[in-house]
């Protein structure tokens, strides 16, 4: 590691790598180039996560996932806070959030990823927007992946019923969109 960045180590892990047994945090370059990583990330990027570590380089476990990783990661150089689910190969799902952070001229992007196992999370989401069982259920297939008609087939009820439920959750949520939805539960989580 060159110096230019040792003031960006140290400030950036103090202030945006907190928790490092718990939470998967990775610090890396405009590059890729890894420049901190939590102990948790370190364990995540050499198991079955979407994302690797390949020589100090932060990179997507097959071609799709680094597309995707490079996508996010100009996303966020532009500003934006990106917030997505990654699916694995192995029917697991992350999260993904991805932010700037700056140090005068230096800047670098911290990664949070988890592990995401929605119906643990479910009775959570549920108190917290006071969905009834039958939302929390609908809401746990949308962030599943599954359309409203999938939904409706799976339990057996009308696609008017799952969208009347659907368009409840939008309002307890105080969202308008499944991407919000899913943006929403990704800043809850990661």
């Amino acid at each position: 590691m060159d110096g230019s960045h040792a003031s960006l180590i140290d400030i950036s892990a103090i202030r945006f790598c907190l928790d490092e047994d718990e939470i998967a945090r990775i610090v890396i370059d405009s590059h890729g180039t890894v420049l901190w990583r939590s102990r948790a990330a370190a364990v995540m990027l050499s198991g079955a996560s979407p994302l690797v570590d390949r020589g100090g380089k932060v990179g997507g476990v097959d071609r799709r996932a680094h597309q995707f990783l490079v996508e996010r990661m100009a996303e966020a150089l532009a500003g934006q806070e990106v917030c997505q689910i990654i699916d694995c190969d192995q029917d697991e799902r992350y999260l993904m959030r991805m932010r700037v952070v700056r140090d005068g001229d230096d800047r670098a992007l911290v990664i949070v990823l988890k592990d995401f196992d929605a119906p643990a999370h479910i009775p959570r989401l549920e108190a917290m927007f006071g969905l009834s069982t039958m939302e929390a259920r609908i809401l746990a297939e949308i962030i599943a992946g599954n359309s409203a008609e999938k939904i409706a087939d799976q339990k057996g009820v009308s696609i008017l019923t799952v969208r009347t439920h659907i368009k409840h959750i939008h309002g307890k949520m105080g969202v308008r969109s499944k991407e919000e939805i899913l943006a929403s539960v990704i800043k809850i989580f990661a």
